[in-house]
C-alpha cells in the first residue's frame, strides 16, 4: 500500500503517512465499538458471528476495490483504505471472542496456534503472488479468498447460544466498565498479561521495522538480501503456531509463556553476536519459533476468567494495548538508535523487551488463566 499511496502522492512524505495512518485511527474508533457491540448481541441470544462475517465482507469489497482504487486518485485510494480497514478492524475482536465462545478452554490455545499458522502461510502465499503476479492480482485473490472462508464459516459454524437465565445473570461492561476492571486488579494476572502483551507487540514491531536497516548496516549487504530474515520470521512462525498450541497442555499456559520468552531472549543474545547474515537467519526462525509461544497462549491464558458476556469488550482492549505496542515501538526505538549512534543495538534491544514480558508474565499468579479441563 505504501508505494501505491507514493504513486498517488509522488515524494510528499508527510502525506504519505498521514494516508498510512488510517489504519490505526479506524482501529481506534472500531476495535471497541465492534467489541462491545459483539457483547450485547451475545447477551440478547443473537450471534456474534454475523459481525464477523459483516466484517469479512467489508474486508473483501476493500481488496477486490484496491486495484482500481488509483485510477480515481487520491480519494480513491483514501476510499478504499477506509473501506478494508473498516472490515478488518470490525471483525477482529468479535473473532477473537467467538473463538472463546465455540471452542472449549483446553483446545484454545490449539485453535489459536491454528489461527497464527494460517496467518503465517497466508502471508507467505500473497507475498509471493503479488511479487511473480503483481499486487493487483494479488489483492483480487486476497478478496475472493475472503469471501469463500466467509462462506465456509457461515455454513459450518454454529455458535452456541446464550440460556436467557444466563445471560441475565451475566452483566455486560462497557469500554470505560472495562478499563476500569484491568486497572483494579480485580482479575488475577490481567495487568500482567496487558504488559506482557504490550512488550511483545513492542518486540515484534521491532524487528519489523528496523531489521532491514540493521541488516543493511550491520552486515553490509544489499536491501533485497535482508529479506531472507523476514522470510525466516514467517517459517519460524510457521513451524512453531501448531506445537506452542500443544505444549501447553503438558505444562501450562503460564509456563508455555515464559519458555516462549526464555528461548527467545536466548536467541537474539546469540544473534547480537552472528558475524554474518547467513548465520542469523537460523537464528532468526528459531526466535520466531519461540515467539509463537506467548502469542499463542497469552490470548487463552487472557480470556479464561472473562465470562461470555464482556469477551468482546475486554478483548478490544487487548487489541488496543498490542496497537499501543506499535504505535510507542518505533518513536521509542528511533530515539534509541539516535542515543546509540546506529542500529547495532537491534537485537539487544528486543532481548531486553523479552526480558521485561517474560518478568511481567512470571508476576501472573501460578493457575490464573489455565484450561479448564473436562
Amino acid at each position: 500500500m505504501p508505494p501505491v499511496a507514493r504513486d498517488v502522492l509522488g515524494d510528499q512524505r508527510t502525506a504519505i503517512g498521514m494516508v498510512m495512518a488510517i489504519d490505526n485511527v479506524l482501529l481506534l474508533l472500531l476495535v471497541p465499538w465492534a467489541g462491545a457491540r459483539s457483547d450485547r448481541a451475545s447477551g440478547r441470544g443473537s450471534s456474534r458471528l454475523r459481525m464477523v462475517l459483516f466484517g469479512f465482507a467489508v474486508a473483501a469489497a476493500g481488496m477486490l476495490l484496491f486495484p482500481f482504487a488509483p485510477s480515481f486518485g487520491l480519494a480513491g485510494v483514501v476510499f478504499t483504505m477506509a473501506v478494508l480497514y473498516s472490515g478488518i478492524n470490525i471483525q477482529r475482536a468479535p473473532f477473537q471472542a467467538l473463538v472463546a465462545d465455540i471452542v472449549p478452554s483446553q483446545y484454545r490455545s490449539l485453535a489459536t496456534g491454528s489461527v497464527t499458522f494460517q496467518m503465517c502461510i497466508g502471508a507467505i502465499v500473497f507475498l509471493m503472488l503479488g511479487q511473480v503476479f503483481g499486487f493487483r492480482i494479488a489483492f483480487t485473490a486476497a478478496g475472493v479468498t475472503v469471501l469463500g472462508i466467509a462462506a465456509v464459516m457461515a455454513v459450518a459454524i454454529r455458535e452456541p447460544m446464550v440460556p436467557a437465565s444466563v445471560a441475565n445473570d451475566e452483566k455486560s461492561h462497557s469500554s470505560i466498565d472495562a478499563v476500569r476492571l484491568v486497572l483494579s486488579g480485580a482479575m488475577p494476572g490481567m495487568r500482567q498479561i496487558f504488559v506482557a502483551t504490550l512488550l511483545l507487540q513492542l518486540t515484534f514491531q521491532t524487528f519489523t521495522t528496523w531489521y532491514a536497516l540493521h541488516g543493511t548496516e550491520r552486515f553490509g549487504v544489499r536491501p533485497e538480501d535482508v529479506t531472507t530474515g523476514f522470510i525466516a520470521w514467517a517459517l519460524g512462525g510457521v513451524v512453531g503456531a501448531l506445537p506452542a498450541g500443544v505444549i501447553n497442555v503438558r505444562i501450562g499456559r503460564r509456563n508455555a509463556m515464559l519458555l516462549g520468552f526464555v528461548a527467545m531472549a536466548l536467541c537474539l543474545l546469540g544473534l547480537d553476536r552472528v558475524s554474518t547474515i547467513d548465520q542469523a537467519v537460523p537464528l532468526i526462525a528459531l526466535a520466531s519459533a519461540s515467539w509463537t509461544l506467548p502469542m499463542v497462549n497469552s490470548y487463552p491464558l487472557f480470556v479464561e476468567p472473562i465470562p461470555r458476556s464482556s469477551r468482546g469488550v475486554l478483548t478490544a482492549m487487548l487489541l488496543l494495548c498490542t496497537a499501543l505496542g506499535g504505535a510507542i515501538g518505533d518513536p521509542l526505538n528511533g530515539a534509541l538508535f539516535d542515543l546509540f549512534g546506529g542500529y547495532r543495538p537491534l537485537f539487544l534491544m528486543m532481548a531486553g523487551y523479552t526480558v521485561m514480558a517474560c518478568a511481567a508474565v512470571w508476576l501472573v499468579p501460578v493457575g490464573a488463566g489455565e484450561a479448564a479441563m473436562r
